[in-house]
C-alpha cells in the first residue's frame, strides 16, 4: 500500500513547556486505512491531528523538529487554507468550529468555497442532512443547538467536502448511542467504498473498532503501540470496569428538586422541553438519557435557574425558585456543563480550583471562612483527587479536553455542594478517566449528596445510578430502576436510543 500520511516527528514543543507535546514519532498511514487513536488525557492525540493538518505550528505557537507529509507533500510548504483540499478535520469542541449563524449556511460554507455550482452545493447539503437526520433543526441558529446537534452539524459540514482524508477528534462524544452507531457505520462505508483514509480519536465506547484496521495507542506524547484491531483488543480489551460497591443514601421524605408542569420555549418558538413533572429525593443518583435535542440540557437549565419556565414551577430544597432567591439556592448546587470551557475562566489550574474558596472567605458568614492552611489542604486534596496535582500553575487552556473536564469537576466538588447537576461529565474522557469521575460522584452520593446526571453512556447510567429517566421529544417518556435496564431494552429501541437492544 502507498503511504498517504508520513510522520517523522523528533519533537513538537510549545513555549514555556519543559516536555515536548509530541516526541519520537515515526510512522506511516496507508491510503484507505481506517485508524483509531486512543490514549489517556494529554497523551498527544489531538496535538497529533493538529500536526497533520499543519495547524501546529502554523496556527498554534510551537516548534516542530521533524517533517509531516500528506499525499507526498510536506505540509510546511502548503498554505493552511489549502489543507482543506487534502483533508477534513473535526475538533473536539464543535462550537469552536462553527462560523455561520444558521445550520444550513454552516453545512454549505465549506463546499461553497470549492467553486461548485449552486445545484451541487444544494445536493451535497441535502444529502448530508438526510444522513445525519438534521432536517428538523436545519433552519435553527447554530448558537441554539445542543452539544450533540452541534457535533452533527460540524461533522456534516466536513463530510460534505468529500476530502480524501478525514481526521475526526472524538466525533461521537456527544451523540446518543443510536446516532453514534449510524455515524460509524457511514464512516466505515465511506472508507470501504470510497477509500477515504480515516483517523478517529475514539471515545471510551470503542464502537469505532468495528470498522478500524489498526489502533494507534499514545502515551506521554509518543506512540506506545500501533496494532491491528484484534491484537489491540487482546492486549487492552480486558481492562477491569469499576462496579459501584457503595450504598445509596436516599431520603424519600425530602425533595431536593421538584418540577411541576415546568416547560421552556426558546426565542423563535423553539421548544426546549414540554411541561415536566419530575422530582428528585435527597441522596438520589438519577441518570437522564435521551436522544440529542430531546430536552435534557434544557431541563437542567430550568433546575439551575439558567432559563425561566415558560409554564409551571420549579422548587429546589423545598423552596420555590424566584428571581430573589435563585442566587442563594445556586450556592448549594454544583453544575458541571457539557463543555468545560463554558465554566473555566481563571489563568491557572490552582486559581480555578480555589476560586470558590476565595468567594467563601469574602462571605459575611464567619462559619464559611477557611484559614489559609485549610484552603491549601483542600486545594491539594482536590487536585490529587482529579489527577491534576503538579499542574497547579498551568493555564487551563493548555490542558487537554479530558483534563479540562476533570478541572471543572474539581472546581465543583471543592465547594461541597448538596446537589450536583452533571451534563455529560465524562465526555472527552477515556474509560479510566471516566471511572475516576464516576467513582467520585458515587462516593459523594454514598455520603448523601444528590446527583442528577445526563449521559449518553447507558452502561455508565446502569452501573452508577439508582434510577434512570428517559427523555423523548422534549418530555419525560420512561422511568425505571437502573438495575432493571435489561427489562427495558425494547423500550429503548422504540425510543430510538439504541439499535437492536444492544449497547
Amino acid at each position: 500500500m502507498k503511504p498517504i500520511i508520513q510522520l517523522d516527528i523528533k519533537a513538537l514543543t510549545f513555549p514555556d513547556e519543559r516536555e515536548p507535546a509530541l516526541k519520537n514519532i515515526k510512522l506511516n498511514i496507508n491510503e484507505g486505512e481506517f485508524i483509531a487513536i486512543t490514549g489517556g488525557a494529554a497523551a498527544g492525540k489531538s496535538v497529533l491531528l493538529h500536526a497533520i493538518t499543519s495547524a501546529a505550528p502554523k496556527f498554534y505557537p510551537c516548534t516542530l523538529d521533524g517533517t509531516v507529509k500528506v499525499a507526498d507533500q510536506d505540509v510546511s510548504s502548503i498554505p493552511l487554507c489549502q489543507m482543506a483540499d487534502y483533508l477534513g478535520y473535526m475538533m473536539q469542541e464543535p462550537q469552536n468550529q462553527m462560523v455561520n449563524r444558521r445550520v444550513t449556511d454552516e453545512l454549505a460554507f465549506g463546499v461553497a468555497n470549492l467553486n461548485l455550482t449552486g445545484d451541487e452545493i444544494e445536493r451535497r447539503v441535502n444529502e448530508i442532512m438526510d444522513f445525519l437526520g438534521i432536517w428538523t433543526f436545519s433552519d435553527r441558529m447554530t448558537d441554539a443547538l445542543s452539544g450533540g446537534q452541534a457535533q452533527k452539524v460540524v461533522l456534516g459540514s466536513i463530510l460534505a467536502m468529500k476530502t480524501p482524508i478525514l481526521l475526526l477528534d472524538q466525533p461521537t462524544a456527544e451523540l446518543d448511542p443510536k446516532t453514534s452507531s449510524e455515524l460509524y457505520r457511514h464512516l466505515g462505508q465511506l472508507n470501504r467504498e470510497k477509500k477515504v483514509t480515516t483517523l478517529v480519536v475514539m471515545d471510551k465506547s470503542g464502537a469505532v473498532l468495528k470498522d478500524a484496521d489498526r489502533v494507534l495507542v499514545m502515551e506521554a506524547g509518543t506512540v506506545k503501540d500501533f496494532l491491528p484491531v484484534a491484537e489491540y483488543q487482546q492486549k487492552y480489551g480486558n481492562e477491569k470496569k469499576y462496579q459501584r460497591p457503595l450504598p445509596f443514601m436516599v431520603d424519600e421524605r425530602s425533595d431536593v428538586i421538584k418540577l411541576s408542569g415546568a416547560s421552556h420555549r426558546y426565542k423563535g418558538g423553539i421548544t426546549g422541553c414540554q411541561p415536566l413533572d419530575f422530582s428528585l429525593k435527597k441522596g438520589d443518583f438519577t441518570a437522564v438519557i435521551g436522544q440529542n435535542g430531546s430536552g435534557k440540557s434544557t431541563m437542567l437549565k430550568l433546575i439551575e435557574g439558567l432559563v425561566k419556565p415558560s409554564s409551571g414551577a420549579v422548587e429546589l430544597f423545598g423552596t420555590a425558585v424566584t428571581k430573589k432567591n435563585v442566587g442563594e439556592l445556586r450556592r448549594r448546587i454544583g453544575f458541571l456543563f457539557q463543555n468545560p470551557d463554558d465554566q473555566i475562566f481563571c489563568s491557572s489550574v490552582k486559581d480555578e480550583i480555589s476560586f470558590v474558596l476565595k468567594n467563601k472567605n469574602s462571605s459575611k458568614d464567619r462559619n464559611k471562612k477557611l484559614s489559609l492552611q485549610e484552603q491549601e489542604q483542600k486545594i491539594q486534596e482536590t487536585l490529587a483527587l482529579i489527577g491534576l496535582d503538579g499542574l497547579e500553575e498551568m493555564h487551563p487552556q493548555r490542558l487537554s479536553r479530558g483534563q479540562r473536564q476533570l478541572l471543572a469537576l474539581g472546581s465543583v466538588v471543592i465547594n461541597d455542594p448538596e446537589l450536583i447537576i452533571a451534563d455529560e461529565p465524562t465526555s472527552g474522557l477515556n474509560g479510566a478517566q471516566s471511572q475516576v469521575v464516576m467513582e467520585k460522584l458515587a462516593r459523594l452520593s454514598a455520603q448523601g449528596v444528590t446527583i442528577l446526571l445526563v449521559t449518553h453512556d447507558l452502561a455508565e447510567a446502569r452501573e452508577f445510578a439508582n434510577r434512570i429517566v428517559v427523555m423523548h421529544n422534549h418530555q419525560l417518556a420512561l422511568e425505571f430502576k437502573a438495575e432493571k435496564m435489561d427489562d427495558y431494552l425494547k423500550d429503548l429501541v422504540r425510543l430510538e436510543l439504541i439499535e437492536g437492544g444492544d449497547f
